[in-house]
């Protein structure tokens, strides 16, 4: 299976593939489950809810965040390949071939 067949498919999605093995991400997560835990027991149900709503709009910012970064980045690569491919035409008169599908290489 090709990568963009599999993200096509939705066989790849890394939100909810990967999980960040960073101490400074695990300690941050110790350290909202014991705030939110603390929150919960002090907040009345609205005002608890109200820190819930917040949260929930923080990762949804975060997600689009994320995916203007991923699509930034893809496009920086796509063209970093496009201009190294030029280069080797115009150096050696050949393309790079790597990377890309053929019969005896289906990528």
């Amino acid at each position: 299976m090709t990568m963009t067949k599999a993200i096509f498919d939705g066989k790849v999605y890394p939100a909810e593939q990967v999980v960040s093995d960073n101490p400074e991400y695990k300690e941050a997560l110790k350290h909202t489950d014991q705030t939110m835990m603390e929150l919960e027991k002090i907040l009345e149900k609205s005002e608890y809810g109200m820190v819930e709503q917040v949260l929930d709009d923080q990762a949804i910012m975060s997600d689009c965040q994320n995916l203007e970064y991923f699509k930034c980045g893809l496009a920086i690569g796509m063209a970093l390949r496009e201009e190294s491919e030029e280069m080797l035409k115009r150096l050696y008169g050949v393309g790079c071939n790597c990377g890309k599908a053929t019969e005896e290489n289906p990528v």
